[in-house]
């Protein structure tokens, strides 16, 4: 597969079209001010790789063509903030097995090619707003999410915003 580009700020999520509605709709809700996340760039990430090699990038795209990635079913109902980077988000109180299994070998997978840790503990979630204070805490519905396949993604800021261009994807399947 092979990298054509210069593709610096590389990274793995699940796309959240299906709940593009719903999120748009909690936005709604919300009014926060700050940059409201577009609905055609909601997403679950999995895990951010950064730069990648042409070699790192053609492993990844064999190893994962060669995992069976189980689906899995989310119940997003936390309203979170980061206040360092300043995101609001939606994740799930709980993770599923099969999401923390599929991350840990995701985790194998990457150290396999020499990239390094996450200095952070994974927190799933799907942003929705940028350069934004702290949400009010209020009651939320919970949306169910149930990806249907896992992307590689590449993100290119602009004075437009920031665009993802998706580069490959692997279909999750029944476990």
């Amino acid at each position: 597969m092979g990298l054509s580009c210069d593709y610096s700020r590389l990274f793995l999520a699940f796309p959240a079209t299906e709940l593009s509605e719903s999120l748009s709709l909690l936005q709604d809700q919300l009014a926060l001010p700050g940059r409201r996340v577009p609905v055609h760039q909601f997403h679950l990430t999995l895990r951010f790789l950064g730069a990648l090699t042409p070699t790192q990038f053609d492993s990844l795209h064999r190893q994962l063509s060669g995992v069976r990635l189980a689906k899995f079913h989310l119940r997003l109902d936390n309203l979170g903030y980061f206040p360092k980077a300043q995101v609001a988000w939606l994740g799930p109180t709980r993770v599923p097995t099969a999401l923390s299994t599929l991350y840990q070998e995701l985790l194998l997978r990457c150290a396999s090619l020499r990239l390094a840790k996450p200095h952070k503990a994974y927190r799933p979630h799907v942003s929705v707003y940028r350069n934004t204070p702290a949400p009010p805490r209020i009651t939320i519905s919970p949306l169910a999410f149930s990806p249907p396949y896992l992307a590689l993604y590449n993100s290119t800021a602009s004075e437009q915003g920031v665009h993802y261009e998706e580069l490959a994807r692997w279909p999750l399947v029944k476990s």
